[in-house]
Formats: structure tokens, sequence, C-alpha cells
């Protein structure tokens, strides 16, 4: 038995694993929810999937980052929060009417800081849309996209 083509075609599915994993990292965050204002839907701890993309829909599940102001330096850079509003959508919910290029969010406490308090944030600072909450052992749990809804198109985060 040659031991040539064995190791050959080892290193070939070798190397396909290794850009799998690549455009998975490219496509992919895990981000770790902190707080309470994505609850019932989120608690602070739970871990989600969050697929990069540009293109959200109301009732996506999104993070973005946190706006600019004052913050604490312990503070996390991301929020996580549900689309209420994509541009040209008229004011609701206590948010500002939505211009184009941005969303407006809320969290689904009602304590939340949203779109109530900072205003619509350009659609093209968010991470992605958080596509299923993942075990503590890693493991997908539940989806977070609604049925029939879909959205086209790493490393650890938190939010």
């Amino acid at each position: 038995m040659n031991a040539l083509p064995l190791t050959a075609a080892a290193a070939g599915a070798l190397a396909g694993l290794a850009a799998t994993a690549l455009l998975l990292r490219r496509s992919f965050e895990l981000v770790v929810v902190e707080g309470g204002s994505m609850e019932p839907t989120l608690r602070d701890g739970d871990r989600v999937l969050v697929r990069r993309t540009t293109v959200f829909r109301r009732g996506d599940v999104v993070v973005i980052p946190v706006p600019e102001g004052p913050r604490d330096p312990g503070d996390t850079p991301w929020l996580v929060k549900r689309v209420s509003g994509v541009a040209g959508d008229p004011a609701a919910d206590g948010c500002p009417a939505v211009p184009s290029g941005h969303l407006a969010v809320l969290g689904d406490s009602p304590r939340s800081l949203d779109s109530r308090t900072f205003g619509t944030v350009p659609s093209r600072t968010a991470l992605g849309v958080a596509v299923r909450r993942m075990s503590r052992d890693g493991r997908p749990a539940q989806s977070l996209i609604r049925a029939g809804h879909r959205t086209t198109h790493g490393s650890r985060r938190t939010a």
C-alpha cells in the first residue's frame, strides 16, 4: 500500500476543513449577553450565535455597537436588541421615524436602553443578526429566527 496518496488525501481534507473554519469565523460571531434588557427572550450570560449581515427586518434580534456617549471603562461595546423599525418606517413604540440606512431597536424588557433613549442606529454599524441561542456547552439550543424568516449573511464578543 502506498502511503503517499493517503497522506495527500489527508492533507487535502485538512486544508478543506481549515478553509471551512475560516469561512465560518468570518460569517459568524459568538456573543455573550450582558444584562436583562432582552428578557425574557435572552438572559444575562446567554450566548448567541450571530450571523454577519447587512440585511435587517423588523423582529430580528441584532447586535449593535453601544451608541457614543458616557460609558464606564468596563462596559461591553455591544448591545443586543430587537429591530422595531427599518428605513422608511414611521415613528412608533416611542421610537423616532427611521431614516434611510438606519434601524430603530428596542429591548424586550420595558427597562431597556434602546432607540427610545438614543434614537436610531446606522445599520452599517450592526454586527449582525442573532440566529441561535447556544447551550452552556456550546451546542446549538433555541433558534432566534422566526419561522419563514430569512437573513443573508468568530471570535468571542460580549454584549
